[in-house]
């Protein structure tokens, strides 16, 4: 399973590559560049979301993991 720093670095590359995208006139100009750039807008929503719930996919996937599920309703350990 990817880390923490591995979603972060994700999310980083996603929002430069977006950013660049948005300014390039050409690729705009291409029929398909609008829609290449929502795709690349719903991963990193993805990869946010995916980061903000690493416990819980951990909990899901990875049977020896110290996560129980009391710590994921506990408002306290959010």
């Amino acid at each position: 399973m990817k880390t923490r720093a591995d979603l972060e670095a994700l999310k980083r590359e996603l929002t430069q590559r977006i950013n660049v995208l948005k300014k390039d006139s050409v690729f705009l100009g291409m029929p398909e560049g609008r829609g290449r750039i929502s795709v690349l807008t719903k991963r990193l929503e993805a990869a946010e979301l995916i980061a903000d719930n690493l416990a819980l996919l951990e909990w899901v996937f990875k049977d020896d993991t110290n996560i129980k599920r009391a710590d994921l309703t506990d408002q306290d350990k959010v």
